[in-house]
């Protein structure tokens, strides 16, 4: 008679209670789909350059365009417009230009020989400064 209650107290001992672990992962996957479209937003949209078929290729020229803000990423540094400049006074020049302009756009020239997080920079300090679109330019032969 002892045995019998002794197997009777001790059988639901053996199985874990697996509701509130249930409950938990439901509760963090729920938060995780929630929160994750909110972190993986990076700031700024990409759209694809349109192209056409019939057009020319487009050769640069020696001239220098005033009508755009030009920003380019070299070994030696940032130039904007030609300019070589520190980073502050980039922020600060691109912020006086940009405030001015209806088309506030600018165009990022990366050097074949910068790192990736340079031009990363360059493009975080035209967003900060007032930037509006970014478009790169990569130079051929240079």
């Amino acid at each position: 008679m002892a045995r019998a209650k002794r197997e009777g107290l001790g059988g639901g001992l053996n199985e874990a209670n697996v509701t509130p672990l249930a409950d938990v992962t439901t509760t963090l996957i729920v938060v995780f789909l929630i929160t994750m479209p909110a972190l993986m937003w990076n700031g700024f949209d990409v759209n694809q350059a349109q192209t056409g078929g019939e057009q020319p290729e487009v050769q640069p020229t020696e001239e220098l365009d005033e009508s755009l803000l030009t920003l380019a990423v070299t070994p030696e540094g940032l130039k904007l417009n030609g300019t070589l400049l520190s980073d502050e006074e980039i922020a600060s020049e691109l912020t006086s230009k940009l405030s001015v302009r209806q088309d506030r756009t600018v165009v990022i020239v990366p050097d074949d020989l910068v790192k990736l997080g340079r031009v990363v920079t360059a493009l975080d300090i035209a967003k900060a400064s007032g930037a509006e679109s970014l478009a790169l330019l990569n130079e051929i032969g240079s």
